[in-house]
């Protein structure tokens, strides 16, 4: 494997802030969390967002809930709500700090309230890469477990002169997973995307500078059918 030690320099990365909350499918970055430790050598920092539109749901009189593995309708409680969520979050920080000790990484882990990908953006320094996954299985659906998409690793192509580290960094991830890299157009569409089946995303911070309100960036990781890794802008190539 290539990593940023064999060519003799440490890719510009502090932390990995790995994105969680109550949907099933983003337990799915747990299995490239390992990979990119070893290449960027970053510290491991876990992020478990309890759901504050959720938990506000289920403050509501009368509010039911449809369990996905019957069918069948049951009250919504905010304390049971509240109670599986932090449980979920002990599971999901356990499971975290057993990759971090075996990739030997420095590991931390927080729970915060709010919505995943702008909790994860309003912690995330000028270095730091996310990882993340949202959901995208309707409700209606027999619960399963998280599919693995066995396709590539898709690189959306950076602004010009940005990110000189961001192809190099694709180019090692992929070749640690052992799959083709495909570089795509920025302006590549949800559509064709899906059509590649790709394993994970990997895309610049600064695709979405200009992004004030945070919207654009949201809508594209909500519509991203596998894990999807934000890299942040480290300038031109040097």
């Amino acid at each position: 494997m290539n990593t940023a030690r064999d060519h003799g320099r440490k890719l510009p990365y502090q932390r990995l802030l790995i994105g969680f909350n109550h949907h099933v499918e983003c337990r799915s970055v747990l299995g490239f969390v390992a990979q990119l430790a070893q290449i960027t050598e970053v510290e491991l920092a876990g992020v478990f967002v309890e759901d504050e539109q959720l938990l506000d749901l289920a403050r509501l009189p009368f509010t039911t809930e449809i369990l996905r593995s019957s069918h069948q309708a049951r009250t919504l409680v905010s304390a049971n709500v509240e109670r599986d969520m932090r449980a979920l979050a002990d599971s999901l920080q356990r499971s975290l700090r057993i990759v971090a000790e075996r990739s030997r990484r420095q590991f931390s882990f927080r729970t915060v309230r709010g919505r995943l990908l702008r909790e994860l953006l309003a912690q995330t320094g000028a270095h730091d890469l996310i990882l993340l996954r949202t959901a995208c299985d309707p409700w209606w659906r027999p619960a399963s477990a998280p599919t693995e998409n066995k396709g590539p690793v898709v690189m959306l192509e950076p602004p010009p002169g940005a990110n000189g580290d961001l192809a190099g960094l694709a180019r090692q991830i992929a070749q640690a997973m052992k799959q083709q890299l495909v570089e795509a157009p920025a302006i590549t569409g949800a559509q064709a995307i899906l059509a590649l089946h790709p394993s994970i995303i990997i895309a610049s911070a600064g695709m979405f500078a200009h992004d004030t309100s945070g919207a654009a960036i949201e809508s594209f990781v909500d519509a991203a059918p596998c894990p999807v890794l934000l890299v942040p802008d480290t300038g031109p190539q040097r």
